[in-house]
């Protein structure tokens, strides 16, 4: 099988002068007077990514991660070296392939048909597409009044829904709110797992070792490492510290690491006691975040601290209430309401539902609404999670009356006083130390 993308002795150079000046002096004589020097952005890149494989790209800025990442889309050609490509490829970077002057519509069509799309097969994907997205009116205004976390919105919407062969992330899950960063890494796991071979470049060494099932380390334009991911994230954190120790500057985070994405939640309003609470966003989710058979609704997901006040970030010892809230639209005989936790990667860290719990919701009639919180401790690693919550006919039944993915999301902060937890939960643990070699009192 051939693979889906083939680098041979790749290397980049660009010019670069040392002011304007001398660049338009080299211009106007036509290269008689030269005052630039080039600079190689990549030397001798020898990679075979194989079909279906999902590679992260790590590097530090200025590494070559980006202009490998254009060479491979085809938007820069090489100064030397060969490159193959097999099946239909999307470059989701931040801008690519959007014209500022058409509108966010036009934009999708023009480039469904760049891809080689027919535009009926367009016009039948605009509405999910549209969804995704989820920019409302403005998907009828030109481009150059988004913000960009918008044109993130419509490039990724037009990337993921187009189903390419082979897809090119550079660093496009850095903006956006928390829901739409979940979305992203939903929809690349959908597509990871279809068979769609990812290039993936992230800072994050926990999110690459998380997601991608290859990794390779560029550093100043060489691939100083590929293969294991996490022998290749060991490597980067190793370069990283170098660079630390050399400079004298806090590269890293308080935990040693590279800053990881942070995902940000909007506070809600505090209340006293249990009240029923709908939340729109819940009801415009894209069809993939939600589905189920519609006897019942969940309408809202909140996070909640010891005081029950709607909170975006906790401790890891703190206590948290994940508090849903569930309308019947018809009598149901039993039912179950569950929920799951996962981490920014997508893994899932804790799932339990009111079975579990030995708590039964019972017969419901139509046009019941219950509210059920599910309290709870948080030893887990700092970082983003998500709630995904469902109401099932029985307990461990594949078959939902609801299912919403990315309901609710919170940052458990980092720890305080303490070192951060090294893996993805802390368990309470008792240590007792017996020194047995020492000489006792008396002796």
């Amino acid at each position: 099988m051939r693979p889906a993308v083939r680098l041979r002795n790749i290397s980049k150079s660009f010019k670069i002068y040392p002011r304007q000046r001398e660049r338009m002096i080299e211009a106007f004589t036509l290269g008689k007077i030269s005052h630039s020097r080039d600079f190689w952005a990549l030397r001798d890149i020898n990679l075979d990514v194989q079909q279906g494989t999902t590679l992260g790209i790590l590097g530090r800025n200025g590494a070559g991660k980006s202009t490998l990442l254009e060479i491979v889309a085809g938007i820069l050609q090489p100064t030397t070296g060969t490159v193959e490509v097999n099946g239909q490829l999307v470059l989701l970077q931040i801008g690519a392939g959007i014209n500022p002057e058409f509108t966010g519509r036009e934009n999708v069509m023009m480039n469904g048909l760049i891809l080689g799309i027919e535009r009926k097969k367009m016009l039948e994907r605009f509405d999910e597409i549209e969804e995704f997205a989820d920019i409302g009116e403005f998907m009828d205004q030109p481009v150059k009044t988004y913000s960009t976390g918008m044109k993130a919105r419509l490039g990724f919407a037009v990337a993921v829904n187009v189903e390419p062969d082979i897809l090119i992330v550079d660093e496009s899950l850095s903006v956006g709110d928390a829901l739409f960063k979940a979305m992203c890494l939903q929809k690349m796991r959908e597509l990871r797992d279809r068979g769609t071979t990812i290039l993936f470049v992230s800072h994050s060494t926990g999110l690459v070792k998380d997601f991608c099932s290859e990794a390779i380390l560029l550093h100043e334009g060489r691939m100083v490492a590929q293969g294991d991911v996490a022998e290749t994230a060991d490597h980067y954190q190793a370069l990283l510290a170098n660079a630390q120790a050399k400079r004298g500057r806090n590269l890293l985070g308080s935990d040693g690491k590279p800053v990881d994405y942070q995902m940000d939640n909007e506070e809600g309003e505090s209340f006293a006691e249990p009240e029923f609470k709908e939340n729109p966003d819940l009801e415009r989710r894209a069809r993939r975040l939600r589905h189920g058979t519609g006897e019942a609704r969940i309408s809202n997901v909140e996070i909640l601290d010891e005081e029950e006040s709607p909170i975006k970030e906790v401790s890891p010892d703190s206590t948290i209430t994940i508090r849903a809230h569930l309308e019947y639209r018809e009598s149901v005989e039993n039912s179950v309401l569950g929920i799951t936790l996962r981490n920014k990667a997508g893994l899932d860290v804790f799932s339990t539902n009111t079975n579990l719990e030995k708590q039964r919701l019972g017969r419901r009639r139509k046009g019941e609404r219950v509210v059920v919180d599910f309290t709870l401790g948080v030893p887990l690693k700092h970082g983003p999670y998500s709630v995904t919550a469902f109401v099932s006919y029985a307990a461990n039944q594949p078959l939902y009356m609801d299912w919403v993915d990315v309901a609710a999301v919170f940052e458990i902060a980092r720890p305080e006083g303490r070192g951060p937890i090294p893996g993805l939960f802390h368990i309470p643990t008792d240590v007792e130390i017996h020194s047995l070699d020492r000489e006792r009192p008396g002796r």
